[in-house]
């Protein structure tokens, strides 16, 4: 009789890949005590909301996908991660439903979401179109709201 292999612990790939992030790709691990000082600073910048590998596996391929986006689209733009705790606590500023999420910002100001895991080209195509938008009041819980003539699930302002 075969032994039973211990379950993957997926909570560490997550940990391991974001420092991945942060030490190839230069993104700042983000929590409750930078988080308002990163989104606030000048300028441009993308918030990745994660969630637990174990309830949402498409979080793992958002860290893969987004890196390389970026780099296509031959943008420049501070990216913030918040691991699973820290985003379950700051997504309620958001409004978004699906997880992963990558929330736009500009000084602060929101830009609009992209929810759930999209095909690579989105991402290179509605980051800067995000990026471009004028800021807006995010949505709040409850009723999705979203431009008509946007991909379902990528939200400018409403």
């Amino acid at each position: 009789m075969s032994e039973l292999l211990p379950p993957v612990d997926r909570s560490n790939k997550l940990a391991d890949r974001i420092a991945v992030l942060r030490d190839r790709y230069g993104f700042q691990l983000l929590d409750r005590t930078n988080f308002d000082d990163f989104v606030t600073a000048p300028g441009h910048a993308l918030v990745m909301f994660t969630e637990e590998l174990q309830k949402i596996p498409e979080t793992w391929d958002l860290t893969i996908i987004l890196p390389e986006a970026i780099k296509s689209a031959g943008i420049s733009v501070r990216v913030g991660v918040l691991e699973p705790v820290e985003a379950r606590a700051l997504a309620v500023r958001y409004g978004f439903r699906i997880w992963p999420a990558l929330v736009a910002l500009r000084d602060g100001a929101y830009l609009g979401v992209i929810e759930g895991l999209k095909d690579w080209v989105v991402y290179e195509r509605q980051i800067p179109a995000l990026l471009a938008a004028e800021p807006c009041r995010p949505p709040s819980i409850g009723i999705a709201v979203t431009n008509a003539g946007t991909d379902a699930g990528v939200s400018a302002c409403h």
